[in-house]
């Protein structure tokens, strides 16, 4: 009885999902993307599959996506913006230079983790917009904190 009782414990255990936890993902354009839609594809690096997309729309500097992550989940980011500046950036995307791989533990004290995400500056070879003078931040100081449930 204790072994039949031991074997189905272990096969729910075994069958049962990942546990997910809460992610917020926080796109903040920097100073000169204001004027633009920047939208982000995030995806999931073991499986390739895209997760959503998170989108900025033009004269908003940031936007956040609610999402379930899992412990030791790498994400890729690959970006996209409108209206383009030269014909030739038409379907072009920018991938992000690094992965983020989240922490191997949730913590009895997260409640949440949050990813922040500043464009351009994490993508390859973004071009400049041209009215663009330079000198371009992201400020995620004035971004509100993500309110997990």
């Amino acid at each position: 009885m204790i072994r039949r009782t031991l074997a189905a414990s272990l096969m729910v255990v075994l069958s049962s999902p990942v546990w997910s936890f809460e992610c917020f993902l926080t796109l903040v354009k920097d100073s000169c993307w204001t004027n633009y839609n920047v939208s982000v594809d995030v995806v999931d690096a073991s499986t390739l599959q895209k997760l959503f997309t998170v989108t900025a729309p033009a004269g908003q500097s940031w936007a956040r996506e609610k999402f379930a992550c899992t412990p030791q989940q790498t994400l890729q980011y690959i970006a996209s913006f409108n209206p383009i500046f030269w014909q030739n950036d038409e379907g072009k995307t920018y991938p992000g230079v690094r992965s983020w791989t989240l922490p191997a533990k949730v913590n009895p004290s997260d409640l949440a983790w949050t990813i922040p995400v500043c464009y351009s500056e994490e993508f390859s070879q973004v071009p400049l917009p041209p009215e663009a003078k330079g000198n371009c931040t992201c400020d995620f100081d004035s971004i509100p904190a993500p309110k997990p449930n």
